[in-house]
């Protein structure tokens, strides 16, 4: 007679093979759809100016396999090239600038505040032989010294409107005029509904981490393995543009690092990851009340510490299945409950919180708290659907 834990690993590894898996047929022809798109829109915008990247850069969980349901959404970076080592700074000087409402930027005589944790300025070193010509003219993405998030946005995205329209592409794609957050949004209008993110990213050129998560990860010696630590700090930090003003630090292709191969033992990590993922999407998170308190970024986050938490081989095996994604949900119903997910490299990050700590969806943590407590209660109530 099979053990209530193995009847629990069967029910997941249905679950997996009904609900969870992509259609690979599905998966292939939205992808070409997306690249017929995308190909020739960044190179338009290369050759407009050479210092945005027209090379692909896949990210988000299409890039880490861990993308579940329909393959309608996609995301890229877009790479800002032949930009010298610039200063990251908080406090070096103030800064007497802001932004309006229509996105003009203006002096003032107040300073702006110190960047939030997790964000920084990004400053050109006018005195380095390293700056060239282009950027120490440049008033399409600087401000004085200073590298604008917005100005970089706003350009790019100028420049990938001018691109749809120059390859007669509107009839195809449309770009969302919304700009909340650091992407920008395109929607393709023929066939089945396909959105792509594009993120302008300022890599890391060999900056490595920033403090304080230099010293302070990784706080075990168990996990990561030695060899995904060095990688981790070889590929450092990048800089996207979260805020207006601020530039966000990056960890997505440090956290990239980890997530690849990490199921080089045949584990059941990734599988775990992708179970509750759809799990959100259809239980989780249905109050329809604006954005979900739960992301997907949450739920990586989660499985990072996870891993931090049962670092061995033997706890991730294909018959642990069951108990590793119970114990990811009970970890999350008490994260939900206590409305704090600390960030996996700077654990003084509140990822329920916005930039200055308030809480973005309390009322969606407390509902998902709900929820996770009834699949906690009967797992298979919700798999067997």
């Amino acid at each position: 007679m099979p053990t209530q834990d193995q009847t629990l690993n069967d029910v997941l590894n249905r679950y997996t093979d009904t609900k969870v898996k992509l259609r690979r047929e599905e998966t292939s022809t939205a992808i070409h759809r997306v690249l017929d798109i995308l190909e020739p829109i960044l190179k338009y915008v290369n050759e407009q100016d050479s210092r945005f990247s027209h090379e692909i850069l896949r990210a988000g969980s299409y890039a880490c396999g861990l993308k579940v349901s329909k393959p309608d959404e996609f995301d890229f970076l877009v790479s800002v090239k032949s930009v010298p080592n610039l200063i990251w700074t908080k406090t070096t000087h103030q800064r007497f600038y802001n932004i309006n409402l229509t996105g003009q930027m203006y002096r003032t005589t107040v300073p702006l505040p110190n960047p939030p944790n997790g964000y920084h300025f990004l400053s050109f070193n006018n005195n380095s032989h390293d700056v060239k010509p282009i950027w120490r003219e440049d008033t399409k993405m600087k401000l004085d010294d200073d590298l604008i998030p917005f100005q970089v946005k706003s350009y790019l995205k100028g420049l990938v409107t001018q691109a749809i329209r120059v390859y007669n592409l509107r009839d195809d794609v449309i770009v969302n005029n919304r700009t909340n957050g650091p992407a920008i949004t395109l929607r393709l209008r023929t066939g089945k509904s396909v959105s792509l993110d594009l993120v302008a990213q300022v890599p890391a050129n060999g900056r490595g981490l920033p403090q304080p998560t230099l010293t302070q990860w990784p706080r075990s010696h168990a996990w990561p393995p030695k060899n995904k630590v060095e990688e981790v700090r070889a590929t450092g930090t990048d800089s996207v543009p979260k805020d207006n003003l601020y530039w966000q630090t990056s960890f997505g292709r440090c956290e990239k690092v980890l997530i690849n191969g990490i199921d080089a033992d045949e584990g059941c990590r990734k599988q775990c990851l992708r179970i509750l993922k759809k799990l959100r999407e259809d239980h989780w998170c249905m109050n329809g009340q604006g954005k979900p308190a739960l992301s997907s970024y949450h739920l990586k986050t989660l499985l990072l510490w996870e891993c931090e938490r049962y670092p061995q081989s033997s706890d991730w095996s294909r018959d642990k299945l069951g108990e590793r994604v119970m114990g990811l949900v009970q970890r999350l119903k008490t994260w939900t409950e206590e409305k704090r997910c600390p960030h996996y490299f700077i654990d003084s990050i509140n990822l329920f919180a916005d930039k200055y700590g308030k809480l973005k969806n309390a009322q969606g943590l407390d509902l998902a708290a709900e929820k996770l407590g009834e699949f906690l209660d009967d797992p298979q109530c919700f798999l067997s659907e």
